[in-house]
């Protein structure tokens, strides 16, 4: 008996399959990718929160060791020796990788002396060969608690678990004034502070109109870099991250944040 010996034709997509095929993969794509960019982006914030639990140490460190004096904004002396907060909390951390917030670190402004420092030889007094970060990096202390030149004692602090220090900063273009809402502030980033992030209103609850005024001081921002918000560090040294509509409250032309004595205001002395 012969038999018929032919290849026998192998079965293939149609047209119609092939597009099912590309339809379910392209459905997969849209709904998985958004998850894997949430998780990036919460592993960068829990990265952020680590930098700032170990600056918080770090600050309760500091305490410990100057009488409980907080860090103090900055100071200077004779021959231009002097210092900044986030150079004297250096010896604590051991690492400018602390001072370096995931979320800037694709900044174009993202260089040395501005997001990520680098360290030189910086004297804090007389005789001092230390090596010591060349900014702040991502973050500023508050300015309410230590300006420029002095610093208050934790026992001035009404309620240190409740009374923010340090929060991811960053100073903003002038575009933000006007701009009352601060989850748009990152996009207006231009460069690092100095060393401070100011709160919308002083210590006692005047200067209420800071947000609303263009300088360089009023520019320098708390920055809700991490889906919707921020990582803050308080004066007892622990750290959290807070909704940036509930760290700041509300804010406009007439609304200055938390207002005084509020038990949500975290800058003020009530």
């Amino acid at each position: 008996m012969h038999r018929n010996t032919a290849p026998r034709p192998r079965p293939a997509f149609t047209l119609i399959e092939l597009l099912v095929v590309i339809a379910i993969i392209a459905i997969l794509a849209a709904i998985l990718f958004p998850v894997f960019a949430q998780a990036r982006e919460k592993a960068r914030q829990t990265a952020c929160l680590s930098n700032t639990k170990q600056l918080g140490n770090a600050v309760s460190m500091y305490i410990q060791d100057f009488d409980e004096a907080l860090p103090m904004g900055g100071w200077s002396g004779a021959g231009g020796i002097g210092s900044r907060w986030f150079r004297d909390l250096y010896p604590y951390v051991k690492s400018t990788d602390v001072y370096v917030c995931p979320n800037i670190t694709s900044d174009p402004m993202n260089i040395a002396g501005y997001y990520v420092p680098t360290l030189y030889n910086f004297p804090r007094f007389t005789g001092d060969t230390g090596l010591y970060p060349t900014s702040p990096g991502g973050y500023g202390l508050n300015v309410n608690l230590a300006a420029f030149g002095s610093s208050r004692a934790l026992a001035d602090i009404p309620d240190a678990a409740g009374t923010f220090i340090i929060c991811d900063t960053s100073r903003v273009t002038s575009a933000v004034i006007g701009n009352y809402d601060p989850t748009t502030w990152p996009k207006l980033q231009d460069r690092s502070t100095d060393w401070q992030v100011t709160p919308p209103s002083s210590w006692t609850g005047g200067e209420t109109a800071r947000y609303s005024t263009d300088n360089s001081d009023n520019r320098r921002r708390p920055m809700a870099r991490h889906s919707g918000g921020l990582n803050v560090i308080y004066c007892d040294g622990h750290a959290k991250w807070s909704k940036v509509e509930n760290f700041l409250g509300p804010l406009s032309a007439t609304q200055f944040g938390w207002p005084y004595g509020d038990p949500r205001n975290s800058w003020d002395n009530k």
